[in-house]
């Protein structure tokens, strides 16, 4: 009812550029953000860049490559601005260790989708570029970033929109051999699930100490946990590379998690005040575990989310931040022929590290 409600207001001409812009972008360049592709590749050289100062190890992350096995698509939030930006990282350092056979695309350069804020033939259009950029790749399945309402769309509307997608295989992860047989219909598995299935078949050689400066707290976002049912597999993954985890108050999360205060085109900044009136249960919840667990790491999947939940952290509990769940695990991760790490990906001291 909500979202055809919003479509007629759209109809009517009344929206908000927060949502507007970002779906002229993406028809036009393919994000939200209107980065072209020479950019994107700049962005994503910038970051290697980076990992190889705290790693030492060089990643040369293949774009629009044909015939590879997997075509990774992630919101364009994760590769513009931190912290998504470390996130973003994380993929990357965790596909170069697998020896992942992967693929991004220029084109397809956005997992996210403000069509489900204005109409459901824009929301059609625009994810229609996935499945195109899988056919002409050539890949066998679509492996997704950590994106809350790109994650809704995909699994409740995608095949109907847009599909079958009969040309492409039920996802199967190569290191592992498990069939993900949930995305048999829509061949494309969310990146929390993927590496989860790592871990629970001790794939990854990890250290969750280095994540021992961080006392983490979980977010859970609306549009994967309480509208998608993604809840214990972000959670196994924060377990096994942080030894401190703390969950937020049983009434506040899961499937009676609380909003960011910012979803559905409202994180723009004449809203600041019902966004920060909006988000503030989750910021108590929040509260709750900085003051009776030391709580200082506020983790999500969403890249609505890690827009959203800083500047409400700062208002609310100026103590905690804001991560993606694979910036931990990039923390974590041991890469074969590393340099000693003395940081975690924000520049931090590692734990042991400080002097």
């Amino acid at each position: 009812i909500t979202m055809m409600g919003r479509e007629l207001l759209n109809l009517l001409g009344l929206n908000i550029n927060w949502v507007m812009e970002p779906v002229a972008n993406c028809f036009k360049v393919g994000n939200h953000l209107g980065i072209p592709p020479h950019t994107f590749k700049d962005i994503v050289d910038f970051m290697c860049e980076d990992i190889e100062d705290i790693t030492g190890k060089k990643i040369e992350p293949p774009i629009n490559k044909k015939g590879a096995e997997i075509l990774f698509v992630t919101p364009s939030g994760d590769y513009f601005a931190d912290p998504g930006t470390y996130t973003f990282m994380g993929y990357l350092m965790l596909f170069h260790e697998l020896g992942l056979d992967y693929t991004m695309s220029a084109y397809a350069s956005e997992g996210g989708n403000f069509g489900l804020f204005t109409s459901a033939e824009a929301m059609k259009r625009l994810n229609a570029k996935l499945y195109a950029e899988a056919k002409r790749l050539g890949v066998k399945w679509i492996l997704g970033g950590e994106c809350g309402h790109m994650w809704r769309v995909i699994n409740q509307y995608m095949d109907t929109m847009n599909g079958p997608a009969d040309f492409l295989d039920v996802p199967r992860n190569p290191l592992t051999g498990t069939v993900f047989s949930n995305a048999r219909s829509t061949k494309m598995v969310h990146i929390t699930e993927f590496t989860a299935d790592l871990i629970k078949n001790n794939v990854l050689n990890l250290d969750p100490s280095r994540n021992d400066h961080l006392t983490v707290t979980y977010h859970d976002s609306c549009n994967p946990s309480r509208a998608m049912g993604l809840l214990e597999e972000p959670r196994y993954v924060i377990n096994n590379v942080c030894n401190n985890f703390y969950e937020m108050p049983e009434q506040t999360i899961r499937e009676q998690t609380f909003c960011c205060g910012s979803g559905s085109g409202l994180n723009n900044e004449e809203f600041m005040e019902m966004r920060m009136r909006g988000g503030m249960p989750r910021a108590n919840a929040v509260k709750h575990v900085h003051e009776k667990y030391g709580v200082n790491m506020l983790s999500c999947i969403c890249a609505i989310d890690r827009a959203a939940l800083p500047p409400l952290m700062q208002y609310w509990v100026p103590e905690v931040d804001v991560t993606g769940v694979h910036e931990l695990v990039a923390n974590a991760l041991v890469m074969r022929g590393e340099k000693e790490r003395e940081t975690d990906l924000r520049g931090e001291p590692l734990p042991g590290k400080e002097g």
